[in-house]
């Protein structure tokens, strides 16, 4: 039976503490151990299983303001607002791995087309509005990224979305005299592109960056602040400026996967 947090989210928070303080507290070893022991950690995994039923109930109203309350709980470096949404969100996700964050403020649009691997960071004030979204192992999206509805989003294991960037997954096309002013144009007038925006293995996307639809970032690719990129990358390529410009080659990552 998965928990939400188990053994191995322990011994990360452990392990970052002894390199950034010198030493993890006493308590979180001490909780790490006991999650390692198998009987307790199926225990604790049937008390999750009843209390993420308690928050998913279908009621009217009671639904609403559940909702309300898991969303806008604090998030780190509180852990009670993490935990509870790791509660509900494993419900109400397509699929959810242990030991993921989402912190406060997330949105998803289409929750069951929504997959999130092992160790993955969604992070405050998110907005998911993709028909479906693939978020690989160890990946963070920092605070803010906006990823557009309509068409397909996918980040592959180890890569990251800095703040304030957005992933645009559909948008207007302007030719054979379409109109181009949203959602609310009658359907015969408008020329609309559904695409598919992929970011490889290793990839970095900094901060304020804008991705175009039918882009593929390729395995660690960079793509500097500020970027707007509507073609698909080389790997390990370095990639900055208003005309998008190849810079130079990253080194490859030479530590293996965990």
């Amino acid at each position: 039976m998965r928990l939400v947090f188990d053994d191995k989210m322990l011994a990360h928070i452990n392990q970052s503490a002894i390199k950034e303080r010198g030493r993890a507290s006493a308590a979180m070893v001490l909780a790490q151990r006991l999650l390692a022991f198998k009987p307790l950690a199926y225990l604790l995994g049937f008390f999750e299983l009843v209390l993420s039923t308690l928050l998913t109930l279908p009621i009217p109203i009671y639904s609403s303001l559940v909702y309300s309350w898991i969303t806008q709980s604090r998030g780190l470096p509180h852990m009670g607002g993490m935990y509870l949404r790791g509660l509900y969100y494993r419900r109400k996700l397509g699929y959810m791995a242990s030991n993921v964050f989402i912190d406060q403020g997330v949105f998803f649009a289409y929750p069951k087309n929504v997959h999130l691997k092992e160790f993955s960071y969604i992070d405050k004030s998110v907005t998911i509005m993709s028909r479906t979204a693939k978020v690989g192992r160890r990946v963070h999206i920092a605070p803010n990224v906006f990823v557009s509805g309509g068409g397909e989003f996918e980040i592959e294991d180890y890569a990251c979305i800095a703040t304030k960037s957005s992933i645009i997954t559909s948008t207007e096309v302007l030719k054979d005299g379409a109109r181009c002013s949203g959602p609310m144009v009658s359907a015969d007038q408008r020329n609309v592109l559904r695409g598919r925006v992929v970011i490889r293995k290793d990839a970095f996307i900094g901060a304020g960056v804008t991705i175009l639809p039918n882009v593929d970032v390729a395995p660690g690719s960079v793509i500097a602040a500020g970027v707007t990129l509507a073609k698909s990358t080389d790997p390990w390529g370095i990639f900055v400026g208003a005309k998008v410009q190849k810079i130079s080659n990253r080194d490859p990552v030479i530590h293996p996967d965990n």
